[in-house]
């Protein structure tokens, strides 16, 4: 019989072979396709003044970074404030499980994690949201893309800020909503989530 952790370890399989896939044939396509983009772009300007050219392309592909950069700095540091609430509670919780504490430190760990959850879950429901809207339009902002990871982390962020609000809110009845509440709260697919954010942009830097 299957029990939920081989339910989650398939899961985990699936979703790192999807990836892998998504990452080595887009990438591949995109790189070729940006490189005969690039051959018909230079063939085209080849009569204008070459110098006069090359500054005003530097003087706007730095100013498109540094809007970029602005964006995606303040989506990762609104992604870590309102998810810190997150990280907390399972940092606690592991120790809670894995150190060889007495049962004292036990009690005053768990009663600090539901004093932390209760404060700070606020801002993970109200910073969340607002993190999507701007990790959209650094994500939009970015040009020729070398991976199809980033795509894939905001489609997990969105996933989650979706599920998130509909817990919030309610807004599915009670028999679906105890799925939805775990796949949110799966340390799994937080830990996913994280990793395709971190490198999908190391391969993109």
């Amino acid at each position: 019989m299957i029990t939920i952790k081989d339910y989650r370890n398939i899961f985990f399989i699936l979703i790192s072979l999807m990836v892998f896939a998504f990452h080595v044939w887009p990438s591949t396509v995109a790189a070729n396709d940006h490189k005969r983009d690039e051959s018909h772009f230079k063939r085209y300007e080849g009569g204008k003044d070459n110098s006069d050219f090359s500054d005003r392309k530097k003087r706007q592909v730095k100013k498109k970074d540094e809007g970029n950069e602005l964006t995606g700095l303040t989506a990762a540091w609104l992604l870590a404030a309102a998810n810190l609430t997150v990280v907390l509670s399972i940092l606690l919780k592991s120790a809670n499980r894995y150190l060889p504490l007495k049962p004292g430190q036990k009690s005053s760990i768990k009663r600090f994690n539901q004093f932390q959850k209760k404060h700070l879950m606020r801002f993970h429901y109200l910073l969340n949201p607002l993190a999507l809207c701007i990790a959209t339009l650094h994500f939009l902002l970015s040009c020729c893309r070398r991976s199809s990871l980033p795509e894939w982390g905001l489609i997990f962020v969105t996933m989650m800020v979706l599920l998130g609000l509909i817990l919030q809110f309610k807004g599915t009845p009670k028999r679906i909503r105890k799925f939805v509440y775990r796949v949110h709260t799966e340390t799994v697919t937080f830990s996913i989530m994280i990793v395709l954010l971190v490198v999908g942009h190391l391969i993109v830097d």
